[in-house]
């Protein structure tokens, strides 16, 4: 009996250090392959941008500001190089959009709501170098409450952005006079 007993504790001890370890190498390997998942995303938003690109030499402007709007990336990144690499992302394809609107503006740009993106776009920047610094620092309340105002940002820039692509899509199309 006493056997019996023995035996099941080895068991339990043994199937608890199991799971220990197990829990260990799960996070150890979560980190990198978040990562490289988190990387895989950011490039299928770039590819997004060259398929813009593309559409423009093609001269299909209408294709070029719906893929426009999908290659913005919006998603909370995790670690600082990455993020300095969307926020660049994210100034290229303005900067994308400014030129295409300028070619038939003639010089000038009067889109409404490219101040505001501009201003969400540079806000969350500021929140994402607050965010992984309040991650680095080990204060998971604080991060997950950035993560929140992340979300927020996001949700906002997407009605934004999605009202400057249809601004922008407006100015290319010819003055209708009744």
């Amino acid at each position: 009996m006493l056997n019996a007993s023995l035996a099941a504790l080895l068991v339990l001890v043994a199937i608890g250090l199991l799971l220990y370890l197990a829990g260990l190498l799960f996070n150890a390997a979560s980190v990198p392959m978040g990562g490289w998942l988190e990387r895989r995303r950011f490039e299928r938003h770039v590819a997004r941008a060259h398929q813009f690109d593309a559409a423009i030499r093609k001269g299909q402007a209408d294709t070029a500001l719906r893929t426009l709007r999908s290659a913005f990336y919006l998603h909370t990144v995790s670690s600082s190089g990455l993020a300095m690499s969307v926020a660049n992302h994210h100034t290229g394809l303005l900067s994308r959009l400014i030129a295409i609107t300028a070619d038939v503006q003639h010089g000038t740009v009067r889109l409404l709501s490219l101040a505001k993106v501009d201003r969400l776009l540079t806000e969350r920047s500021a929140l994402q170098r607050r965010y992984l610094a309040a991650r680095q620092s080990r204060h998971p309340r604080r991060a997950r409450e950035l993560q929140g105002q992340l979300r927020a940002n996001s949700r906002d820039l997407a009605a934004a952005l999605e009202q400057l692509i249809a601004e922008a899509a407006a100015a290319r199309q010819p003055a209708r006079y009744h």
